[in-house]
């Protein structure tokens, strides 16, 4: 009743009035939906592209981080190998002329007295053979006149090593007894100022008196050659006669090549290498100035004030390789350090730590680009979304309520169901799709969160794609290893239906594929081959090198041809077409299985273990040639056992006696005759399984440096084959 009382207005003004407060209020409610919702887009928009950002940073730089270490630690090692490898034949290179010598002294009677020309200043420049006398020893004396009259057939020995090897100066042969013979390009050098002849007591050098002290090959310290401004170092390997020391032969090496080798790394504007000699002095180096600069070659490195850097040195020092973070100039670096097991040293390369996270940065700094355009551009399409909404406000106060609602439903409806859209996008599912056609700021924004997905996704991608090469790298490793495990003789008892002899054979390679190889093979019903071998360096290039060494001896072996031919004819193949300067030290024996005689040649591999009925296992010194590819010509020495029944002949490679434990301490060939012994009764598996047990005991948590090969024949006699 009291409603009654009430002032009534107009129906036409209470129609305006309800249709201006719908009109109004729907507006308002499309309004207060619309910024509600888009503050809720950008803001899932934002927390997106941060999360998304987060991951892929995190999984981009622990990708890069890892390949870049990989290469810069490749890139030390392969330097260190090629370094060492120029150290390890001048070392071998000196251990000829000592070999040759210990010859001579070894079967005095055997060879002719032959004279020595005197050094000749007219030769100067000119490799040439000289004869120098130290102050004490008589030329007219008849013992002296014998001495250099013996190794006086050193002379194409001592000529012939010089020639070969580019990097050596001289190579010389010092007895005992004061006489020297000498291959050089500096016989002027010889002479005073008064042009007599001067004395030279070769006893009282450092690579002599080294050699003599160590019992065994000595390299010298770095020293400025006395003619040039060159760095040099020369080696000692000692000679003995019934015991006593005979002379030393020796070898003087440039180090330009190693210098060079230096030079020529190329790591950017803020990379450097250098060279620590076994003092812990820097010998060549790309620092123009700073610790590891030449300029502070006087001073060991372990003597520094920097504790890094002193960690650093000692453990390059004992052989160790690794990565490691230090400051240098300044700034902060990696350097990445590998040993020259030969002399002792170690090289380091060393990169900037700006300029070995510049692809990690450079991909952050891309991701951030990335989520910083798309945000201002969710910005800016929100900002003129809602320019729009007031102008589309503005102009819907003349409109019916129907049209409010068309608008309203046009506007709302895309944005929450984009906004439920950027709102499923979590952790690494990226995956987003636009299927409404708004037309409108709605479908521009859509699309450009669309794009940005797609672009991180692409980025992740690449990612995947490095990790699945290196994957793929790893199974083509995997399928060498098995390839060449299968072109090995692998499946025991190799005879099964043989009584007279048993054979077994192992290898262990120290990478995925290894360096090493063996064979045997029934030539006859008569006849058995046997051969071990051991080619220079690591990994696929030594693996394809063995593989052509194998087939070549097998198929000269076939031919009928006795080891020594054999040999012969593979060092000529193989050095028709060695442009990698590869070799590989090879024994090649042929067993008659009827009479026990064996015969054998060895070019430059270790020496052979010789067990009879009657004896022990005993280390044989037999007849060493060249290493096969070292040199066009060479020619090897037969030599035969008698084998009896009960007999055992066991071969191996270096990587046994030189396995080293955690103190860098050799295994040794005394430790592995003591091996030997304690199971010489055993059968020849169960004598390979002993050693392998040995060595890898011995060497205990250090890193197998070499590849590990064994063959062992035990001889039972012949047997009644009709």
């Amino acid at each position: 009743m009291k409603n009654k009382k009430k002032k009534m207005l107009p129906l036409r003004k209470k129609i305006a009035q309800a249709i201006i407060f719908v009109v109004v209020a729907s507006l308002l409610c499309v309004g207060a939906v619309f910024f509600i919702n888009s503050r809720r887009i950008a803001n899932t928009l934002i927390d997106s592209n941060r999360e998304m950002s987060q991951t892929s940073r995190s999984m981009s730089s622990e990708s890069m981080d890892e390949l870049t270490r990989v290469r810069l630690q490749e890139l030390a090692d392969d330097k260190a190998a090629l370094a060492d490898r120029t150290f390890y034949e001048f070392q071998q290179a000196v251990s000829i002329v000592a070999s040759a010598a210990e010859k001579l002294y070894e079967n005095r009677d055997a060879y002719p007295q032959r004279s020595v020309p005197l050094p000749d200043p007219a030769k100067n420049g000119e490799l040439s053979i000289q004869l120098l006398y130290a102050p004490d020893a008589d030329p007219a004396d008849p013992d002296t006149v014998r001495e250099v009259g013996l190794i006086g057939n050193l002379q194409e020995t001592v000529y012939s090593v010089n020639l070969h090897n580019e990097n050596i100066a001289s190579v010389y042969f010092a007895s005992a007894k004061g006489v020297m013979v000498q291959a050089d390009y500096i016989s002027a050098s010889k002479f005073d100022e008064n042009g007599d002849l001067m004395p030279l007591n070769a006893r009282t050098r450092p690579w002599y008196q080294g050699a003599a002290a160590s019992g065994g090959p000595f390299i010298t310290s770095v020293t400025k050659d006395a003619h040039t401004p060159r760095l040099g170092i020369m080696c000692g390997v000692p000679v003995y006669s019934d015991g006593e020391l005979a002379g030393v032969g020796g070898a003087g090496m440039y180090l330009d090549s190693i210098n060079s080798l230096v030079e020529s790394v190329e790591l950017g504007d803020k990379g450097n290498v250098c060279i620590v000699n076994q003092l812990g002095r820097v010998l060549f180096s790309t620092f123009t100035s700073g610790p590891l600069s030449v300029e502070e070659n006087d001073k060991d490195l372990r003597l520094s004030t920097d504790s890094a850097l002193i960690g650093l040195a000692i453990e390059a020092l004992r052989g160790e390789k690794g990565i490691k973070q230090l400051s240098i100039g300044g700034g902060q670096s990696y350097v990445a350090y590998s040993p020259m097991k030969t002399v002792g040293w170690s090289i380091f390369v060393v990169l900037s730590k700006e300029q070995m996270e510049a692809p990690i940065a450079e991909l952050q700094e891309g991701l951030d680009r990335i989520a910083a355009e798309s945000e201002d551009e969710a910005g800016q399409k929100i900002t003129r979304a809602s320019f729009l909404y007031f102008i589309v406000f503005a102009a819907a106060l003349a409109i019916a309520l129907a049209v409010s609602i068309l608008l309203s439903n046009r506007i709302v409806d895309p944005i929450q169901k984009l906004t439920r859209e950027v709102g499923q996008i979590k952790g690494d599912d990226l995956d987003f799709h636009w299927d409404l056609d708004t037309g409108d700021e709605t479908q521009l924004l859509a699309e450009s969160f669309e794009s940005l997905t797609g672009r991180i996704k692409t980025y992740i991608s690449d990612i995947q794609k490095i990790t699945s090469e290196k994957e793929r790298i790893s199974a083509e490793l995997e399928l060498a290893t098995r390839i060449q495990t299968n072109m090995l003789p692998n499946i025991f008892p190799a005879f099964p239906d043989r009584t007279d002899f048993d054979i077994y054979a192992s290898m262990n390679p120290a990478k995925e594929v290894g360096g090493d190889f063996y064979d045997f093979v029934l030539m006859d019903d008569d006849r058995l081959m046997m051969t071990i071998a051991d080619v220079s360096g690591k990994g696929i290039p030594a693996a394809l090198f063995m593989m052509v060494s194998m087939i070549l001896i097998r198929n000269e072996v076939a031919n009928g041809l006795s080891p020594a031919r054999a040999l012969e004819n593979v060092n000529t193949k193989i050095c028709l077409n060695n442009r990698e300067e590869m070799f590989v030290t090879v024994w090649l024996g042929i067993l008659d299985l009827k009479t026990g005689k064996l015969t054998a040649a060895n070019a430059g591999h270790e020496y052979p273990m010789l067990k009879k009925p009657d004896g022990s296992f005993e280390l044989v010194k037999d007849k060493h040639g060249f290493v096969i590819g070292g040199m066009q010509g060479l020619k090897y020495k037969e030599y035969e056992w008698q084998l009896e029944p009960g007999s055992k002949v066991f071969v191996y490679t270096d990587g046994i006696p030189e396995a080293t434990d955690t103190a860098n301490e050799l295994f040794g060939t005394d430790r592995l005759t003591e091996v030997l012994r304690g199971v010489e009764n055993d059968t020849p598996e169960e004598i390979l399984k002993a050693v392998s047990e040995a060595v890898h005991k011995y060497a205990g948590e250090a890193e197998q440096f070499d590849d590990e090969t064994m063959l062992c024949l035990e001889y039972k006699g012949s047997a009644d084959r009709s």
